[in-house]
């Protein structure tokens, strides 16, 4: 390989060089894209909470992997580097902090050329009339919302299905479900 991840902040580092600068500060993160497979988070970094405009931003994309973080925890490792990626940007990163990425970052580029992997998405999102749809189902049933979670996990066989993240398919089965 053609770096030493040694030479790099993680960055809970980086965090805490934030927080020591700007204690009074905000970290605001959003998930821009999810598809399941994939996602993008955006971060934004403002020098005081009251502040309108932020000091710094950054985006992260992470796919999910059949091994290692990314098997399990892809969205959380999205959202750090989000975060890392904001630092980097912020008048805080100075040259003399060291290299621009992050070590999560450089361990994301040694993952990625160790073992290529190929991103096949899984589908889009269910459309906002399947949704309606099977609100619509559940109501007639006599569900609830704790009720409707419960049969869409179920029917989909994951404690992590929620309807508004359902694919396009999964709703289609949950329809078929509730019919």
């Amino acid at each position: 390989m053609g770096f030493d991840l040694s030479n790099y902040e993680t960055v809970e580092q980086r965090l805490v060089r934030w927080w020591a600068a700007y204690p009074n500060g905000r970290v605001y993160t959003c998930m821009m894209n999810y598809t399941g497979d994939a996602c993008v988070f955006y971060c934004e970094l403002y020098a005081d909470k009251d502040d309108k405009v932020p000091v710094a931003t950054g985006y992260a994309e992470e796919i999910k992997a059949d091994r290692g973080v990314n098997a399990t925890s892809f969205v959380e490792n999205c959202e750090t580097s989000a975060i890392g990626r904001a630092i980097a940007n912020c008048p805080l990163q100075a040259p003399v902090s060291g290299p621009r990425p992050s070590r999560n970052e450089m361990q994301k580029v040694e993952r990625l050329s160790t073992s290529p992997q190929e991103h096949v998405p899984s589908g889009g999102f269910a459309t906002p009339k399947q949704i309606g749809y099977i609100k619509k189902l559940a109501k007639d049933a006599g569900l609830d919302d704790l009720g409707l979670l419960e049969l869409i996990q179920r029917e989909l066989n994951s404690d992590e299905a929620v309807l508004e993240l359902l694919k396009s398919h999964e709703a289609s089965k949950v329809i078929g479900a509730l019919r």
